[in-house]
């Protein structure tokens, strides 16, 4: 990635700048400026001096250097200045635990270089990036260990939970030595009587200090002397000493801990709110250095590489804990940075799993236009995850995002939103229970547009398709003004929403009116998509007041359906949809004699013989084949003017089982009607069943030949288990040289085939019907007719097509093969 333009990255940096300012981010920083207004790139070996003094020191010479950081034309000389560079990492390195403000004035400085591309190698080189994932690690596992702690004094008779006891010893192990003294046991004395003590202003000269730690949780303790900053900028306004605001917060605990009354309610939920209030406080400021650091990553994660180790060192973990803050700021920060790791799949399934959508509802709420709209870009990301889209559902999503419809700022992601959702078709009724329905029908109705929002139309389409969604957007006579808007137009996506419409029975009689505009419109229009719903709708239209012989006369259908039936000239959904529309016309009986007349049927079957690899065109086509066979003055016209039956018998046997089931369902018609096609259909039958039978026998047969003899010399006569049973006694076994025998004694087959492999040749057996009257009587049937629709194939595998004839010699060959 290139470097960034000087404006855009201006803007970048420009917005935390003005925030942590206006928010009290670095309170040492803006000390440091009011102290010394020449701060100056010149001085910056001063300033590096004092990161090897003391606290206040190293945090006074860290905010210098920020505000030297911040102009931009510094940074490319503070690239260069590795003294510089060197003390400020090791400073971090050392003592970003001692204090926000140093850490914060620290990672703000290399901020300012990762809003460049060009210094990324810089942040890499000092290894600030990883450095700043285990500062928000640890100040994330703190602030959740002071909320537990406070939670437990608020339930004293609870036990801890689990997370809470986890969190601290976590906390416990990764601090420093010293912190080591907070956790030494405290004396055993007696405590002085408890009784309420007003609380004091100023710090006592006496007390019980042995009781110091029950006051307060440990985790408070250590933020308040860790953070000896915090009680400069806040409690002290920035005037106080380290020491001194450690003096302050040694006073609150003391005289809280005389002023403590467990047993009187009021007291305990005074000395709750204080601790709530030093969190919120300490939060606040803690919140800088996460937003900040959080920035930071965002910036160095335009690198694919160093954002995969930032996954694998749970950068996502990291972000969906802290989604329970407050700023506004930092929550619009995270969100952003989870909407750019969300499309990455693995960091998906890692949001999914820390249950990342009970976090966001809250977002939603938050009033914040610019947070909400991110919000909603991450759910988009999401929602392209069918498990994702379910919990969301259970979260109740629905009704939130319903409400953005009308909002023009978050109208169109919304709409992308709601329509994945409208993909599950469990969901499509619970959009029933909201307004969505009505609103994106309106939407529709009410655009001044020639073109329709797509998401939009596309939300509809997919809701139309629940009878009840479909009923309301007819409502209020909503249909009339679809389908004028869409006449007006010839806007191929809104008649898909009204073809969708038709397809429910209890709203097909609405459409009767705008029959004769659909049926119009298929001559005089050339863009054949919107061609193509209008062909849908009418094809949904199966109603018994229509007068479908009239529709094709009185419009000329019946040229412009021949010129679509021809193979090759218009596309297939146009010709699919076609075949859809004959197949419910041929259900009267005028129309079915109509196309017959009309040779229809004669286009029909060119197109099955074109076209015979598109399942869906030749089931719709022997459907037609179907409707017309129902009706007695045109069953005699195919099957003895057209080769319908033939194609049937072919695609009797079809590998797809609704071709399979209308084909059965024909030629029973075709059979009771005629009775020398049903003995051709009885044969056809027979034939392929029997050329099955033969080709399992075969490849058995086949295994067995492959075997080694001369292993099994001394079983040789004993026949294959398989032989043994179903074989013998289904099958007749021929050898090569007694057939002139077994055909002139047919009752004596079994005893006159040898038994052993090595004496006799195998072959095929004639059927499983050998012994029965069947075959004779097919036998006999194949002579005395001929039909050019016969099938055959090669002189092994049974199974034949329906273009070769029978006769005596065939049938007879294919039949008793030896």
């Amino acid at each position: 990635m290139g470097h960034r333009s000087a404006i855009a990255s201006h803007r970048s940096l420009a917005r935390p700048h003005t925030a942590m300012s206006s928010s009290g981010v670095s309170s040492s920083s803006n000390q440091a400026k009011a102290e010394s207004p020449d701060i100056s790139i010149n001085h910056i070996d001063e300033y590096v001096e004092l990161l090897y003094e003391d606290l206040g020191e190293r945090i006074r010479g860290s905010a210098m250097i920020l505000q030297v950081a911040r102009n931009p034309d510094n940074l490319e000389e503070l690239e260069k200045n590795e003294a510089c560079l060197s003390a400020l990492s090791r400073v971090l390195r050392e003592d970003w635990r001692k204090s926000l403000d140093l850490s914060t004035n620290i990672i703000y400085i290399f901020f300012c270089f990762s809003t460049y591309t060009k210094f990324h190698p810089v942040i890499v080189q000092y290894k600030i990036g990883s450095l700043c994932m285990d500062v928000i690690d640890y100040e994330l596992r703190r602030y959740e260990s002071m909320r537990n702690e406070i939670d437990v004094r608020k339930n004293p008779l609870g036990s801890t939970p689990l997370s809470a006891k986890a969190s601290k010893e976590k906390l416990n192990n990764s601090s420093d030595d010293f912190l080591d003294l907070m956790n030494e046991e405290r004396p055993k004395e007696m405590e002085p009587p408890r009784r309420r003590i007003p609380e004091l202003k100023q710090r006592p000269k006496s007390g019980n200090w042995s009781s110091f730690h029950s006051s307060m949780s440990s985790s408070l303790i250590k933020s308040q002397i860790l953070n000896s900053s915090y009680h400069e900028a806040l409690s002290s306004n920035g005037t106080q000493t380290p020491d001194s605001g450690m003096s302050s917060s040694g006073d609150m605990k003391a005289t809280s801990n005389e002023a403590l009354d467990r047993n009187d309610p009021k007291v305990k939920k005074e000395e709750i709110d204080r601790l709530n209030k030093q969190l919120k406080l300490f939060a606040k400021k803690q919140e800088q250095l996460l937003r900040v650091a959080f920035y930071l990553l965002l910036n160095m994660a335009e690198n694919v590489k160093l954002e995969e180790k930032m996954r694998r060192k749970n950068i996502v973990k990291m972000l969906v804990k802290a989604l329970d803050r407050q700023n506004i700021d930092l929550l619009m920060l995270i969100t952003t940075f989870l909407k750019k790791l969300s499309i990455v799949g693995d960091n998906k399934d890692d949001m999914s799993d820390l249950n990342i959508v009970a976090k966001l509802p809250r977002l939603f709420q938050s009033g914040h236009s610019d947070l909400v709209q991110v919000t909603l870009k991450l759910v988009f990301n999401l929602s392209f995850d069918g498990s994702i889209r379910k919990k969301m559902i259970a979260a109740g999503y629905l009704p939130m995002l319903v409400m953005f419809i009308n909002d023009e700022k978050h109208h169109g992601i919304a709409v992308k939103i709601l329509y994945h959702m409208s993909l599950d078709d469990k969901v499509k009724a619970l959009f029933t229970h909201t307004e969505c329905v009505q609103m994106a029908t309106d939407a529709i109705i009410l655009n001044l547009n020639s073109k329709v929002d797509l998401d939009l139309i596309a939300l509809c389409i997919n809701l139309s398709l629940n009878r009840r969604n479909a009923q309301i957007m007819v409502e209020g006579n909503r249909l009339h003004s679809l389908m004028d808007r869409a006449f007006k137009y010839q806007d191929g996506l809104l008649m898909k929403l009204l073809r969708n419409l038709s397809q429910h029975e209890s709203l097909q009689p609405l459409f009767i009116d705008y029959v004769g505009d659909l049926a119009r419109i298929l001559t005089i229009c050339d863009d054949e998509s919107f061609i193509v719903e209008c062909l849908g709708i009418l094809g949904n239209l199966s109603l018994a007041d229509l007068d479908y012989s009239q529709i094709l006369q009185n419009f000329q259908l019946i040229p412009w359906i021949r010129n679509v039936l021809l193979p090759g000239t218009k596309m297939d959904d146009l010709v699919l949809d076609t075949i859809v529309y004959l197949g419910t016309c041929a259900h009267d009986e005028l129309c079915a004699l109509l196309f017959c007349r009309a040779q229809v049927v004669l286009s029909l079957i060119e197109l099955l013989k074109a076209k015979q690899e598109d399942d869906e065109i030749v089931l719709q086509i022997i459907f037609v084949f179907q409707q017309i066979l129902r009706h007695e003055s045109t069953r005699e016209y195919m099957i003895k003017e057209t080769e319908s039956p033939a194609y049937l018998i072919d695609l009797m046997h079809d590998k797809n089982s609704e071709i399979r089931k209308v084909c059965d369902y024909c030629l029973d018609i075709i059979a009771i009607s005629n009775n020398e096609w049903a003995k051709r259909i009885k044969l056809e039958k027979f034939r392929n069943h029997n050329s099955q039978w033969l080709c399992m026998v075969e490849s058995q047969q086949h295994e067995d030949n492959n075997e080694d003899y001369n292993e099994q010399e001394e079983e040789e006569h004993d026949l294959n288990t398989y032989l043994r049973g179903e074989y013998l006694d289904n099958c007749d076994l021929y050898n090569s040289n007694q057939t002139n025998k077994e055909n002139e004694d047919n009752d004596s087959n079994n005893s006159n085939n040898p038994a052993s492999p090595s004496n006799s040749t195998y072959g095929r057996p004639a059927s499983s019907f050998a012994r029965s009257q069947d075959l004779d009587d097919l036998y006999n049937m194949s002579i005395s007719t001929k039909s050019s629709q016969g099938s055959s194939q090669g002189d092994n595998s049974f199974i034949f097509k329906s273009n070769k004839s029978l006769d005596a010699d065939c049938l007879h060959e294919e039949f008793l093969m030896a």
